[in-house]
């Protein structure tokens, strides 16, 4: 049974106003989502700070937390916008072990019942024992209105969205999910498909770092 890991990213600062929100949306609609998925074989690993572990452990203890040796947070401006990076080496993640799947889903993702069972499919499907990327169309949930909507970018197998999976089989040279940017995952993977929309949702709100409304 090939093992499957859900990493979820909520390393906020100590005091930072945000946290408390992002908390209480993850315990309230995200997390209960993965509770219901119709294949619950995974673990679900969020990355935090030490001083965040005692509150996302209340949730459940269940959850895996982990840490990274790097601050990894970065900001970079481009055409007169300020765009938000977060990536982390491997070699540099401390409390995870390797996993045959990671998934990866921002703390405020919403995603449907038969998500996880949608990834399994294909990885089953993958031929032999090659490594797979596959990547997510997601639609956006509009949290001021409660309405979804498609959204004006469209991905694919070599433009991959923020929703992904990769499937590693073999462990040399193992990446880790947020090694870069969502965009060239794909590059680490024999193959890479995209899958259409109706598995999840990006919520735009403002408290987002990237998706706001």
């Amino acid at each position: 049974m090939k093992s499957h890991v859900v990493i979820i990213r909520m390393h906020y600062q100590e005091h930072d106003k945000r946290f408390p929100w992002r908390l209480a949306y993850f315990q309230a609609m995200v997390y209960p989502r993965l509770m219901n998925q119709t294949d619950k074989n995974f673990d679900i690993a969020i990355r935090c700070n030490q001083w965040q572990e005692e509150a996302i452990k209340r949730i459940d203890p269940r959850i895996i937390t982990f840490q990274t040796r790097n601050q990894t947070v970065r900001y970079r401006m481009h055409r007169g916008k300020k765009y938000f990076y977060d990536f982390c080496k491997w070699k540099d993640v401390m409390g995870l072990r390797q996993y045959d799947i990671q998934t990866g889903l921002d703390s405020d993702d919403l995603v449907s019942r038969c998500f996880i069972e949608r990834i399994k499919s294909e990885v089953n499907n993958a031929e032999g024992k090659k490594s797979l990327h596959i990547s997510f169309q997601p639609e956006l949930f509009e949290l001021k209105t409660l309405k979804t909507r498609s959204i004006t970018t469209k991905y694919g197998p070599k433009k991959g969205s923020a929703f992904l999976s990769l499937y590693q089989p073999n462990k040399k040279n193992y990446k880790f999910i947020y090694e870069e940017s969502h965009l060239d995952m794909w590059r680490h993977a024999k193959k890479s498909i995209i899958i259409p929309e109706g598995y999840c949702w990006a919520t735009a709100h403002g408290l987002n770092e990237s998706t706001r409304a």
